[in-house]
């Protein structure tokens, strides 16, 4: 969707056609957990990553700033 208008129309189209609603509903089902949104694990690891990053900046002195979070980050101890 790339407007309110959009989401809306979409909305009501579902509203008031329930097989095509409940058809997009199984498929959200059955593909959720291969979606980076559901995977818990991952999402508190790289969580964990941005907090020992950021702990890693206050304990040498650095001002605050902007960084990525990485999955191969060396600096994170709990990968290996």
């Amino acid at each position: 969707m790339y407007s309110i208008k959009e989401y809306e129309e979409r909305a009501v189209s579902l509203a008031l056609n329930r097989p095509k609603l409940h058809a997009l509903t199984n498929k959200l089902k059955s593909v959720r957990m291969t979606c980076p949104l559901f995977d818990t694990l991952r999402w508190v690891r790289n969580l964990e990553r941005a907090y020992l990053k950021m702990w890693n900046l206050y304990c040498s002195g650095q001002q605050p700033q902007h960084f990525k979070v990485t999955e191969n980050d060396l600096e994170f101890p709990y990968d290996k």
